[in-house]
C-alpha cells in the first residue's frame, strides 16, 4: 500500500462514512439472487457515474463508458468493502456474457461505445486486485494475473483513484451533512418477480441514499425500475433519470443459470 494510494482514498472515498452500509442482506439470498444483486449494484454504480459526469461537466479523456466503470467499481470497494462477491460476480456476468456472444458467433463489436465484454470484467478484476491484492487473490488466480500485471493493476488503480479524487473534490457534502435520498420509483411490471426481487433487495433505496448524501447535485438524479421492451441500463440527462430495466434483472436471472 502506497502513500499515494492512501491519500487518494480520503476524497473520493470520503463516502464511506456518509453512507451506512447497505441493507440488502446478501448473505440470506440464494446464490443466483446474490449474483443478481451483485450485478444490479455495479450497473446502477456504473449510470450513477454517467450522472455525475453529466451534472457536474467533468471532462473525460477516453471513453465515458470506461470511466463509469472505473467509477463502479470503486465505488463498490467502497461502499460493500466487506463483500467480495460484488466485484467477483460482476466480472464473472462480463465473462460469461463473452463466452456466450463467442460461441453464438455474435461478431466482436470493436467500434461499439463500451469496450468486449471481456475487457470490461478483466478490468473490473485489475482495479480490485491494484487496490487489495490480498482479499481479491482468488480474482487473480482465477484470471491468471502475474506479478508483474498485478502490479500494473495498483498502477492503474492509484491513477484512477487520483483522477477521481481531483474531479469530484468540488462536489463532495461535508462530511456528516444531511441531504434527502434521491428519488426512487418502482414501476408495475409485466416481469412482478424480478419487480418483487428489487424491492425486497434494498438496493434502490441504499443506493437512492449515497446519491442524495454523497453529492452536491445541481439536481439530483431519480432512480427508476420499469419495464423497457430491452434488457437495458441508462441515465438520460434531459429527464435527469437512471432507468434500471426489469428485463435486465431477468437477464441476469438468465446468466446465473450459466454459471
Amino acid at each position: 500500500m502506497t502513500a499515494a494510494r492512501n491519500s487518494a482514498l480520503a476524497l473520493l472515498f470520503s463516502l464511506a462514512c456518509l453512507v451506512a452500509p447497505p441493507a440488502a442482506a446478501q448473505d440470506e439470498m440464494s446464490e443466483a439472487e446474490a449474483f443478481v444483486a451483485s450485478n444490479i449494484i455495479h450497473i446502477l454504480l456504473h449510470e450513477i457515474g454517467h450522472a455525475v459526469i453529466d451534472r457536474f461537466a467533468l471532462p473525460v479523456i477516453g471513453q465515458e463508458e470506461d470511466a463509469a466503470d472505473s467509477f463502479a467499481t470503486l465505488e463498490v470497494l467502497t461502499i460493500y468493502d466487506d463483500d467480495v462477491d460484488i466485484l467477483l460476480d460482476s466480472a464473472e456476468a462480463m465473462l460469461i456474457m463473452h463466452d456466450l456472444a463467442e460461441a453464438g458467433g455474435t461478431p466482436l463489436d470493436y467500434f461499439g461505445v463500451h469496450d468486449l465484454d471481456i475487457q470490461r470484467g478483466l478490468r473490473i478484476v485489475c482495479h480490485a486486485v491494484g487496490i487489495d491484492p490480498d482479499r481479491y487473490d482468488e480474482a487473480a488466480r482465477w484470471t491468471e494475473m502475474d506479478p508483474d500485471q498485478q502490479a500494473a493493476c495498483e498502477i492503474k488503480a492509484e491513477t484512477a483513484i487520483e483522477s477521481w479524487d481531483v474531479l469530484l473534490e468540488p462536489y463532495l457534502r461535508e462530511e456528516g451533512a444531511s441531504a434527502p435520498p434521491a428519488p426512487v420509483t418502482l414501476e408495475d411490471s409485466a416481469l412482478p418477480d424480478m419487480r418483487a426481487f428489487l424491492a425486497d433487495s434494498g438496493i434502490m433505496t441504499d443506493l437512492a441514499l449515497y446519491v442524495g448524501e454523497t453529492f452536491r447535485w445541481p439536481q439530483v438524479p431519480a432512480l427508476v425500475a420499469a419495464d423497457c421492451g430491452e434488457a437495458n441500463a441508462w441515465y438520460d440527462p434531459d429527464t435527469v433519470e437512471i432507468t434500471l430495466c426489469y428485463e435486465f434483472i431477468d437477464e441476469l436471472f438468465a446468466l446465473a443459470e450459466q454459471r
